[in-house]
């Protein structure tokens, strides 16, 4: 039953639904969707040949094994029907009497030797095949993760982006096995039609037509019906994203304490009823459309059936064949009735699978087209100054660019601060600063290189960065800390002690081996300002080394530090500027943790406004001084008076 709002009882906001309508990109699949079954067997070839480059690359021996044993099968399909014929020659071209029946034994045994041969090649080929779809699902996956992880940080921002990952990952991996498994089924088929209809032809060329005329009105129900599946999952894609989203509020560890803090128990469920009904909806009428399709073209092929076995009859009353063919015939029907539905299913498989892999490859195309440029030249090994020169950048959503026209120099070995307001472009910068991005316009420049022009990769092995948002890995503590960088005991002792990681994991039951995760056996979680004192940690035993990490970026890294740890924290920070070499760019709102920086610098919507040192940017008055004195005036701290103006 679905649930209502009223007045008193509003719709809860962020869980409203928009995305149930057809989404924008719906257009854009909409001439596969709607194929006809002619296109289908148009379509059929490429992407047999599609399934076939994949199974190539994920296991050749078994592919090799697959077509051998397939097409062996066949081949003993039209041993075993030339065989019954034999028999069925040799017991009812006249009187069966006991000395027929005899004559027909080795007619019997070569169709018992062909039987088993037949069965033979199909276990050997099916065992091919189950090793493999795995294969093969496993390739797709890995392709998929590296094409995800390799693409630049700026897709993950763009929804459409998301749509195409999300139907990827939850369907187009795993219709890359199962493509090839119908692909297999229909070369099975396709043996089993070739081996009946050469018999048929053998026995009366009018038999073939009528047989393949059969086919029309099942592949027309079938491939109607793999349409209408496929239109509803491409519809509902955002629907199951919310859905799971929903599920996953509801059931992760991480909301759970908020979720009942805030009594979000009811609305979460409100929220979920009305995906998961519509999605229920289109699932008990989809339910119904394809079984009315189905039965349409099963009803077709059951009277075109009719019409052959009608013909051979005429046939058999007209002395046009013995009956001894009229029985091997009517075998020859039965087995190529068989292989045609086969045949049939696998074609409609073939087409579907291919709907939902022509994602997954839809999505290696978008994903590799926002791969960074190869063939890029290292990223300098150090630099003197850092050079921001009309830096603009704006997110994908459209809502103007966070960043305008930015020029700032950053000098080695000095601290510098970005201080402002809640969307003033901070975190942004150090994202460029970074290499996580790269501008639209402009450049970031070490010591006159631009860095859009080097490897990106290289760039961010020298860069030690503390993010606002840093993940929680489900890692021991030692891994949380280490991370990707070569183990070194030394670098390890100075960068927990540093940022007092040492500390914190003084009261694991496994010290650095504790799993900091309690999702699992014997897992712990850290608090919010443990976390932070991790990330700091990872974060100066990757920057310990100056000549090679020679930029360290600290995005509101005490957020969660009590004031003794902040204190300690930007203690360190200093330290490790001095001790390295290395320049530090710290983003902060606490601005009493700033006055010490070489140089602050104060954005405003997206741009510079003011930089300087502590006390420059105090005389000068201005946005730092009014948000350090509401700050100053929160600890009951006198205001630093105004400067007189003349």
């Amino acid at each position: 039953m679905r649930t209502t709002h009223s007045p008193e009882n509003p719709e809860p906001e962020g869980l409203d639904l928009p995305e149930l309508s057809p989404p924008r990109w719906l257009s854009h699949h909409g001439e596969i969707a709607g194929a006809s079954w002619f296109r289908i067997a148009r379509r059929v070839p490429l992407l047999v040949g599609q399934a076939a480059a994949l199974a190539w690359r994920s296991g050749p021996r078994d592919l090799l094994a697959t077509v051998l044993f397939t097409l062996g099968s066949g081949a003993t399909t039209a041993w075993a029907l030339v065989a019954t014929t034999s028999v069925l020659t040799e017991l009812f071209a006249e009187v069966p009497t006991p000395a027929r029946v005899a004559a027909a034994l080795p007619s019997l045994a070569l169709l018992a030797a062909a039987l088993v041969a037949r069965g033979g090649c199909g276990a050997l080929a099916g065992r091919a095949r189950a090793r493999l779809a795995p294969k093969v699902v496993l390739a797709a996956e890995r392709s998929l993760l590296l094409d995800a992880t390799s693409v630049e940080l700026r897709a993950f921002d763009d929804s459409d982006f998301h749509d195409h990952l999300f139907r990827s990952r939850t369907r187009g991996c795993e219709e890359a096995g199962q493509l090839v498994r119908q692909t297999t089924d229909l070369l099975t088929g396709l043996a089993g039609i070739v081996a009946a209809a050469g018999v048929l032809a053998v026995l009366h060329p009018v038999l073939v037509p009528l047989l393949l005329l059969a086919m029309v009105p099942q592949w027309w129900g079938a491939a109607a019906s793999a349409r209408m599946r496929y239109r509803m999952v491409l519809a509902f894609t955002e629907g199951r994203r919310r859905k799971s989203m929903l599920e996953q509020l509801m059931t992760a560890r991480e909301s759970a304490a908020e979720v009942r803090s805030f009594t979000m128990e009811r609305r979460l469920l409100d929220g979920f009823d009305r995906v998961a009904h519509r999605e229920l909806d289109i699932h008990l009428r989809l339910a119904t459309r394809q079984s009315v399709v189905r039965l349409a073209g099963d009803t077709a092929s059951g009277l075109v059936t009719a019409g052959v076995f009608a013909v051979l009859a005429v046939l058999l009353v007209q002395g046009a064949v013995p009956i001894a063919v009229a029985g091997a015939a009517v075998v020859a029907v039965r087995v190529a009735q068989g292989a045609l539905s086969n045949a049939l299913y696998a074609v409609t498989g073939v087409y579907e699978s291919g709907l939902y892999f022509s994602d997954y490859t839809a999505f290696q195309r978008e994903a590799r087209a926002r791969l960074p440029r190869a063939g890029l030249a290292p990223a300098p090994a150090g630099f003197e100054r850092i050079e921001l020169r009309d830096l603009t950048f704006g997110y994908p959503s459209g809502e103007g660019p966070a960043l305008e026209d930015v020029n700032l120099t950053l000098h080695r070995g000095r601290t510098v601060a970005l201080v402002g307001e809640n969307g003033s472009g901070k975190s942004t910068l150090a994202k460029l600063l970074s290499g996580l991005y790269t501008p639209q316009r402009g450049s970031v420049c070490w010591d006159g290189t631009d860095l859009s022009a080097v490897d990106g990769v290289s760039l961010r092995e020298r860069i030690a960065v503390i993010a606002q948002d840093h993940t929680h890995w489900p890692l021991t503590a030692r891994g949380n800390t280490v991370m990707s960088s070569s183990w070194c005991a030394e670098r390890f002792d100075r960068a927990t002690a540093a940022s007092r990681a040492d500390s914190v994991v003084a009261d694991f039951r496994n010290g650095w081996d504790t799993l900091l995760d309690k999702r699992f056996a014997h897992g712990v979680e850290p608090s919010g300002g443990q976390w932070q004192r991790l990330a700091a940690a990872r974060s100066f035993y990757r920057g310990d080394d100056g000549n090679n990490v020679p930029l360290l970026i600290a995005d509101e890294p005490t957020a969660a530090m009590d004031a003794r740890a902040e204190h300690g924290f930007f203690e360190s920070v200093h330290a490790h500027a001095r001790r390295t070499g290395a320049a530090v760019v710290l983003i902060t709102h606490r601005l009493a943790s700033v006055r010490m920086a070489d140089q602050i610098v104060v954005l405003e919507r997206g741009r510079v406004i003011a930089q300087g040192t502590h006390a420059q940017l105090m005389a000068q008055g201005g946005l730092y001084r009014e948000l350090w004195e509401l700050q100053a005036s929160a600890y009951g701290t006198p205001p630093v008076p105004r400067p007189r103006t003349p």
